[in-house]
């Protein structure tokens, strides 16, 4: 019995150690000898190693991530500004896109996020400046979706050619922050004021539309022949709403001029 058990220990051992799998999340580089060879997913399942002479294996993980940079920027207006930046990024999943990375960044995973990590922040940082700089101090407070829409437009494609990340969101954490507190509370109190010019804008074009809407109003009861008219056209909607429920109707409803105004269904009888 201690035979069978040994030897049952034995070939699970040799099994374990001929075989490899990646993990969800996850691909394995196997490299031979130096040299990248393949890419081993998960899907791919135990894959048999023994045999395989000089062989080393690396996990990559896929997962997306979200990598946070402090830029310190400068307006149009050449106020200094510093705004916190998150993007979320995934990393490639193409065997040769995945290869790519590896080469230019290591295989060992500390080395690889140090080295690709160092680009990433180097590219946030330069085009938040730029973004930035096309603002005055009270722009950036009034226009931070659209700061965010432009470093997506900006970073999307240098990241993907550069580094083979793909940006999936970018977030301006907070408010920017002044390093001057006397342009932050000028910068607000601009934007304040420019909400509530907007606000009593949009006042007074609700007021002429209201008041222009009771003008024709006026105009339409005080004459005899639009005020048939607009008594028609009310009791053509309600004629209107009634025929749904008539059975069988499927013909439209028409106006017959004649002495008297009047109404006159038609459809299938």
């Amino acid at each position: 019995m201690k035979k069978i058990l040994f030897a049952v220990a034995l070939l699970l051992t040799v099994l374990t150690v001929g075989c490899t799998n990646a993990v969800e999340g996850q691909v394995q580089i196997q490299v031979i000898r130096g040299q990248i060879t393949r890419v081993i997913r998960p899907a791919d399942g135990w894959v048999n190693t023994a045999g395989t002479v000089g062989d080393d294996y690396y996990d990559i993980n896929l997962r997306a991530f979200t990598f946070p940079v402090t830029v310190s920027a400068s307006t149009k207006d050449n106020a200094a500004v510093q705004m916190q930046i998150a993007a979320t990024l995934t990393l490639p999943t193409d065997d040769q896109e995945i290869i790519a990375f590896v080469r230019k960044f290591g295989l060992d995973e500390d080395e690889r996020w140090t080295r690709m990590t160092q680009i990433l922040s180097g590219q946030i940082n330069t085009e938040t400046k730029n973004a930035v700089a096309n603002y005055e101090a009270y722009g950036i407070l009034a226009n931070q979706e659209a700061v965010q829409k432009k470093l997506i437009e900006t970073l999307t494609p240098l990241l993907k050619t550069q580094l083979w990340l793909s940006l999936e969101s970018i977030q301006i954490i907070g408010r920017p922050d002044f390093i001057d507190d006397r342009i932050e509370e000028a910068a607000a109190a601009v934007v304040a004021n420019q909400k509530a010019k907007e606000a009593a804008e949009a006042d007074l074009a609700r007021a002429k539309v209201e008041a222009e809407k009771k003008q024709v109003e006026a105009a339409t009861y005080a004459n005899p022949a639009l005020l048939e008219l607009e008594k028609l056209r009310m009791r053509l909607q309600i004629e209107q709403a009634r025929s749904e429920g008539i059975k069988g109707h499927q013909g439209p409803l028409t106006i017959v001029n004649g002495a008297d105004t009047q109404l006159q269904l038609k459809g299938n009888q």
